[in-house]
């Protein structure tokens, strides 16, 4: 019996010991003293951009593409002595139906520190030169602007992001916006909701009967649950409360939801407080049904949240950042489509603080891309999915 179990002991250790050495972390072109990393997918391809701060005072956005085997030579998306760098509110790209890619990035408005809008860029040649389209957005009021979100729909692109133009009244609120981006225009701006959490991140994808934004809401009483709003033929519904968790918070968490979607499931994961306890929580529906859907628990254990969600055929893959006794770690949980929990795994150490940033995760090639930021640099890591990993 002894002999038994010194055998499984040492299983146990070396499967333990696979868990952490499966996931790799590659080097990328970025340098020090750069923060906000951010994933984009071209087909079996993708791009890495980031944000580079310069001792002059100076911010760069730049993109990297992915080639299969390393990254090629950066590029320059913008720059500006006015942007704003911040560890939750990350720039983005997108591949717009005409394979051209749009960029967003951030930029002060006024003297405030939290005064600053949206700029918008387009490539037509894949990332090698940009063009400035302006602002996002058709206000520019010395208030914030931004945690957006880019979707390529139908034959251009449409974005959601967090207006708070009407904040300089009293009693104003933060909106919930949308606009649509073609060639060169922006157009369309519509209000989608007029009273959200002022700084959690928005998520946004393509279902079959339309778009799909899912952000925190905010009510009168300070109830900050997550919310959705549906696209359709042009119109779209009233925000609908994702499950009602009933957080009552005074103040914005600044942790937003995740959205994925494969065939017609739809899969949410949100950082969320019940009965004084923080959870991170994977929330699985049908299109079209989620009042039938189905919450499962990924981390009961004071996890600091900041999820990201991706899907493949198979799976759904769901990081966040929780603890692994009194150690700060990024985790990985890997979820059946019926909603089983495949394996719920340590990934690496990571810092608990705002300067490990938003993780984001892309899956390319039968891997999971995740970036994230340690020691005033941005990090960039891949598991492979293909290969069994004991958890």
């Amino acid at each position: 019996m002894r002999i038994l179990l010194i055998f499984l002991f040492c299983i146990f250790n070396k499967l333990i010991i696979l868990d952490a050495s499966e996931f790799e972390i590659l080097e990328t072109p970025a340098v020090k003293n750069t923060l906000a990393p951010n994933l984009c997918a071209f087909g079996d391809q993708f791009a890495l951009s980031w944000i580079e701060r310069n001792k002059d005072g100076a911010a760069k956005l730049q993109m990297a593409r992915w080639n299969g085997f390393a990254f090629d030579k950066k590029k320059l998306i913008a720059q500006s002595k006015e942007m704003f760098a911040n560890w939750a509110d990350v720039p983005s790209l997108v591949e717009a139906p005409s394979g051209d890619l749009y960029a967003h990035w951030l930029n002060q408005i006024g003297t405030d520190n939290y005064a600053y809008g949206v700029r918008i860029e387009r490539s037509f040649d894949r990332g090698k030169t940009w063009k400035s389209l302006g602002w996002l957005h058709n206000d520019t009021s010395a208030t914030e602007h931004g945690f957006v979100s880019l979707l390529p729909e139908d034959k251009h692109v449409r974005a959601f992001w967090l207006d708070g133009r009407m904040m300089s009244k009293p009693k104003g609120k933060m909106m919930l916006r949308s606009a649509i981006l073609e060639g060169d225009q922006i157009k369309e701006e519509i209000v989608l909701d007029d009273d959200v959490c002022t700084c959690c991140p928005t998520s946004a994808i393509q279902l079959i009967r339309g778009p799909i934004v899912v952000y925190r809401d905010r009510s009168p009483q300070e109830i900050r649950d997550i919310s959705f709003v549906l696209g359709k033929d042009g119109k779209w519904s009233k925000p609908t409360a994702l499950q009602v968790d009933n957080w009552l918070m005074p103040g914005c968490p600044v942790n937003g939801a995740s959205i994925a979607t494969t065939g017609n499931l739809v899969a949410v994961s949100r950082f969320t407080v019940i009965n004084n306890k923080a959870h991170v929580i994977l929330r699985l529906f049908k299109e079209g049904r989620n009042k039938s859907g189905k919450d499962i628990v990924l981390d009961k254990n004071a996890p600091i949240g900041r999820s990201t969600t991706v899907c493949t055929e198979d799976s759904i893959y769901t990081v966040w950042i929780g603890f692994d006794k009194k150690r700060s770690v990024l985790r990985m949980a890997e979820v059946s489509l019926a909603g089983e929990i495949k394996r719920n795994m340590i990934l690496t150490p990571i810092d608990e603080n705002r300067s490990s940033g938003i993780p984001r995760a892309i899956f390319i090639n039968d891997s999971l891309w995740v970036s994230w930021t340690d020691l005033n640099q941005i990090k960039l890591g891949r598991l492979k999915t293909d290969i069994e990993i004991s958890g």
